[in-house]
């Protein structure tokens, strides 16, 4: 099968669009590390810079390079260019996809081999049509016959400003150079993709590479040594301190740029050394692990320089030493387990298997063509989920203990004793309301993966003293026989829906992120602790300490209907009944799960699943649960005269 010429530059633009900011970058430094090399530095050239004032992104490494034909081959084949095609290899696409688009004047490559050590250029670049091809040159042959190349050795070139062969470094015996052109003669690409919608610098460059790079590879026992060169106009005020003492360049216009050569660690690097792990957790039958690092106060929770990457831990899944994925969210920091008390401290790594042609019957992770995501085998999303509850079923006791600490410093608890009410209202509603679980079953027709837990495992309660009886009562319930399992595709168990009591949620005051200020509350099945009564609770819903509508009924009740009351215990009270209200209603809304709410002409029954459910708890449906309460107003009222006396005495 064969694609017409006049069809690549159409693959090459979609493979552009589908790839993210800097693609280009990660398939440049790849190809060179593919090559051999011991050093890769993604350069500005100098020549232009200081004759013309034009700022050009070049790409140097000291690999084996490619003789004239592997270079051609390499550039001018779309799926190809002599390199072993793979999913768990390459796609022969990428470099020339994430670059060629936003350099339609051209990329020049210049590359030396043992065998060709004066070294060979050649140039591509897009024609009138928009299709890609070689420049070509005339050249004079030994008898002064004049002819066209494509193929040539790098000399002077006038009209760019430099002479191509004076762009090889000193370090570079054999290796290759890309020199990227943009959309013309005169045009900078130091920066990178000149596109408003991706917004590239030089310094995002060096964040990039540093947050791709999950770990710089070694050859020989030492590290591969990249580099990015990233160039500040040099001030006025400074001019004369700091020329004697750094690497410049000189404009045309007698402006000076300071070049600073910053190196590329990986993101593993950033993980300060203070940071506290223990064995990787396994989420899957296949294998998948996810690593984990808390950085504990007083050190800061990324390393290094904000110039060199983000100042936030981050979840990513560590693809052949690459960072996929990389997500900083509160959501998929919840999806582990891991709350908001310690999401700013904590680093997760998830290492699936690689999917590889070898084993075609093997679950395992490849990535999309363009190189900028992952996916699963079969095409299906990355089963986040189902991983997240596996290790939030197995969470890592050095996370629980730090959790933990993190909470008594930064959370507003509740009053203990109102677990027991909270515990007395919600046992009213759970014989009513059980909850639609999925559990193992040879027969199911659901798939999906183990959870971690057991069917029919209750939550702890407390303890009670029966009627004419010698001695305590225990914690109630036993674990059942069959597993819970995470509905995912392509999972490995059979599954089945099963009507199962589940534990109670708790509230928590906090002040939210400021990504989620506007809602008032906010839902976390996966926040499991013990409370101040002791009582061990499944989820919580937290709820904003500082959101107007709260702050306005805090000053309500302590200032206009209790004056002469402690407004903390009239805080107190008040925050206790709303959080009550807020975990019934998630209760019930959890208790929904499975419920008929009609029935079609054919009688296909309609009921609520687990979507559905999320939608009734999410964070605004909650919030829109919480406002114009009348039934919270009668029980502040009944509840605080009992504490504050009536409403007309405190008046």
């Amino acid at each position: 099968m064969h694609v017409p010429t006049d069809a690549t530059a159409h693959l090459i633009r979609q493979a552009y669009d589908a790839g993210g900011p800097y693609q280009w970058a990660r398939e440049g430094w790849r190809n060179s590390d593919e090559s051999g090399a011991t050093r890769i530095v993604f350069d500005v050239e100098r020549q232009a810079a200081e004759r013309l004032g034009v700022l050009r992104r070049v790409i140097v490494d000291d690999g084996a390079g490619m003789e004239p034909d592997d270079m051609r081959d390499f550039l001018t084949t779309f799926g190809g260019g002599g390199k072993p095609i793979g999913v768990d290899s390459n796609f022969g696409q990428g470099f020339k996809s994430s670059v060629l688009p936003w350099n339609p004047y051209g990329v020049v490559v210049i590359s030396y081999t043992a065998n060709t050590p004066e070294g060979s250029m050649l140039w591509i670049e897009r024609d009138a049509e928009g299709n890609y091809r070689l420049r070509e040159w005339d050249i004079e042959d030994e008898y002064g016959d004049i002819g066209r190349a494509d193929v040539i050795a790098p000399g002077e070139d006038a009209e760019h400003g430099c002479d191509w062969s004076r762009v090889r470094p000193d370090w570079v015996k054999t290796g290759t150079i890309m020199v990227l052109l943009g959309d013309g003669p005169r045009a900078d690409t130091a920066e990178g993709d000149p596109d408003p919608t991706r917004a590239e610098t030089a310094k995002g460059l060096l964040r990039y590479l540093n947050s791709r790079l999950l770990d710089v590879p070694v050859r020989d026992g030492k590290a591969l040594d990249t580099t990015v060169v990233v160039l500040e106009r040099l001030r006025e005020r400074t001019q004369n301190r700091r020329s004697s003492k750094d690497i410049t360049v000189k404009l045309p216009d007698d402006d000076v740029l300071v070049v600073h050569q910053r190196k590329v660690y990986g993101t593993r690097y950033f993980v300060p050394k203070e940071a506290i792990t223990g064995p990787a957790i396994k989420v899957d039958d296949h294998g998948t692990e996810v690593q984990w690092f808390y950085v504990p106060e007083p050190h800061q929770p990324v390393g290094g320089s904000p110039d060199y990457i983000g100042q936030k831990p981050v979840v990513v899944v560590n693809y052949q030493g690459e960072a996929y994925h990389a997500d900083s969210s509160v959501h998929r920091y919840r999806q582990f387990g891991v709350t908001d008390e310690i999401r700013g401290r904590t680093w997760l790594v998830v290492r699936p298997p690689v999917y590889s042609d070898q084993r075609p019957t093997k679950w395992g992770v490849l990535t999309q063509a363009s190189r900028n995501m992952l996916i699963a085998k079969g095409g299906s999303e990355l089963p986040w989920e189902a991983w997240g509850d596996s290790f939030y079923n197995s969470f890592p006791k050095g996370l629980a203990d730090a959790r933990d600490q993190a909470r008594a410093k930064t959370t507003i608890s509740t009053d203990p004793h109102m677990a027991k009410n909270l515990s007395r209202i919600l046992d009213r509603l759970n014989p009513r309301f059980k909850a639609s679980r999925l559990v193992s079953s040879a027969l199911g027709k659901i798939v999906g993966f183990p959870a971690g837990g057991k069917a029919g495992a209750p939550a702890t309660r407390l303890a009670r003293v029966p009627a004419k009886a010698s001695s305590s009562g225990g914690v109630g319930g036993t674990a059942g026989s069959q597993d819970l399992v995470t509905e995912s595709p392509g999972g490995p168990v059979s599954a089945k829906e099963a009507q199962l009591r589940g534990g109670y949620p708790t509230f928590i005051w906090k002040e939210f992120a400021k990504e989620h200020q506007k809602y008032l509350a906010d839902y976390n099945p996966k926040d499991n602790g013990t409370d101040g009564d002791g009582n061990v609770y499944q989820g919580a819903v937290y709820l904003n300490v500082r959101h107007p509508v709260f702050v306005q009924e805090m000053t309500y009740w302590s200032d206009s209907v209790w004056p002469k009351a402690d407004p903390k215990e009239v805080s107190k009270l008040v925050r206790s009944v709303y959080g009550q209200e807020a975990v019934a209603h998630v209760v019930h809304a959890q208790r929904l799960n499975g419920s008929v709410v009609g029935r079609e002409a054919d009688g296909t029954v309609d009921r609520l699943g687990p979507e559905d459910v999320k939608e009734l708890v999410g964070r605004a449906a909650l919030s829109a649960a919480l406002l114009g309460l009348v039934n919270v107003e009668q029980r502040l009222l009944t509840q605080g005269g009992g504490l504050f006396g009536s409403r007309a005495n405190a008046s």
